[in-house]
């Protein structure tokens, strides 16, 4: 009879075991997730970035005729966390004035072209900033005759890791 009484000690000792090792289990599945969804996405380290690249010289360039818009915005993408600040101005004189611009200020600043580049435009430009690389490109809408159709943006990009949309 004696190992019998002992039957559901042991019964509620493995189950204790195996409820041990199952929680184990749970955590260490859990865990890259949950490391995952507390790290996913834009922090403060991203608004740090954003601020310093708001500072940069290349955002207050522009052409005689063209006039700020409002201020500085800036923009964090969750998934790649690209970090991007944006200002806009209002535009008087043609798009290739603007662009010639923006690439002689870009190149005279220390920016570098792509290597494809085609001598035009102000896309992908480089600049390492801090050590890390940060990217320039001036957009000008295609469109004629909506409003706002003269804004034109500047904007700048990078990660925590270096690099933007280029």
């Amino acid at each position: 009879m004696r190992g019998g009484a002992n039957l559901p000690i042991m019964k509620r000792s493995t189950i204790a075991v195996l409820v041990a090792v199952y929680m184990v289990l749970g955590v260490v599945a859990v865990a890259p997730f949950a490391s995952w969804i507390l790290t996913y996405g834009c922090g403060a380290e991203d608004d740090r970035l954003a601020a310093s690249l708001a500072a940069l010289g290349i955002l207050d360039a522009h052409p005689a005729g063209a006039t700020p818009q409002e201020g500085r915005s800036s923009s964090c993408e969750n998934d790649d966390r690209i970090t991007t600040v944006v200002q806009t101005y209002r535009a008087s004189g043609p798009r290739a004035e603007l662009l010639s611009f923006y690439r002689e200020a870009a190149i005279r600043d220390g920016w570098t072209p792509p290597p494809e580049d085609d001598g035009e435009g102000v896309g992908c430009f480089t600049k390492s900033v801090g050590g890390r690389t940060v990217e320039l490109s001036v957009w000008i809408p295609e469109a004629i005759g909506e409003e706002h159709a003269d804004d034109y943006d500047v904007d700048v990009s990078s990660s925590p890791e270096g690099g933007g949309w280029c």
